[in-house]
């Protein structure tokens, strides 16, 4: 009976345990730029966004750049080129 349960109690740590893992880590997707679109992120300190640490920017319109560092606090902006660049 002990056997039983040990196995009943581990069985059930380990699902919470793989499930935990899962939704623990969410996926960040970096958007795509359109044709005539630049795509500028630009990072935060923390989530007052006051104090800005880095930028990404890419796209189709100028050659991409960037400087700082990324951070877990952003924003992200599209820009529609004109279309004689």
């Amino acid at each position: 009976m002990k056997k039983l349960v040990r196995n009943a109690v581990v069985a059930t740590l380990l699902t919470v345990a793989g499930t935990t893992a899962v939704v623990a880590s969410p996926a960040h997707a970096i958007p795509y730029p359109k044709d005539n679109e630049s795509i500028t992120i630009i990072y935060y300190s923390d989530a007052s966004r006051t104090v800005e640490v880095g930028m990404l920017v890419y796209g189709n319109c100028l050659d991409d750049f960037e400087y700082g560092i990324r951070t877990a606090y952003s924003a992200i902006n599209r820009t529609t080129c004109p279309r004689n660049l």
